[in-house]
């Protein structure tokens, strides 16, 4: 096991047999990893349809708190949410290692989410996360489980969940 320690003291354990453990473990969610605060969080690809560097984000008159506002990708006007806000953390100044991730919400939306750092993509078994309870209220209905992995605790967010449109 190979430990790395980023500038925030973070530590990331990495294994250098990753393929052949999960091999053991039967079916596997394939995660963009990264951070916010000292928690690590996950989103399956096949919801991202890219990760940014941050630019110019233009802030929108009158739109919700987490709301950071609007980018152009490739000529497509994408609304930028703070993910920070969302899980009721405290703000932080956007600094180099701050990314986007444009998540596909359906055919005709996507929305960026500001992040901290974003760490790697990562095959995590299935058979490692563990549900929460069907009481989903607040930031909790945004989480679609939980997993303990090779050291880490992993919290897989449910973007399905987070940008559907309120009944």
């Amino acid at each position: 096991m190979m430990h790395l320690t980023d500038s925030k003291g973070f530590t990331d354990n990495i294994s250098l047999m990753d393929d052949m453990e999960d091999e053991d473990f039967g079916p596997s969610i394939r995660c963009v990893m990264f951070t916010l605060e000292n928690e690590i969080y996950g989103i399956q690809v096949s919801k991202i349809r890219e990760v940014l560097r941050v630019g110019n984000i233009r802030p929108v008159p009158g739109a919700p708190y987490q709301v950071l506002g609007v980018i152009n990708v490739r000529g497509v006007i994408v609304t930028v949410i703070d993910s920070r806000s969302m899980f009721e953390l405290s703000s932080k100044e956007i600094d180099d290692l701050s990314r986007i991730i444009i998540v596909e919400v359906d055919d005709e939306r996507s929305v960026g989410i500001l992040v901290d750092f974003v760490m790697e993509v990562k095959d995590i078994p299935e058979k490692k996360f563990e549900p929460l309870s069907s009481t989903k209220d607040n930031a909790s209905r945004n989480i679609q489980g939980i997993a303990h992995y090779q050291d880490n605790v992993i919290i897989l967010l449910d973007v399905d969940t987070m940008f559907q449109d309120p009944d």
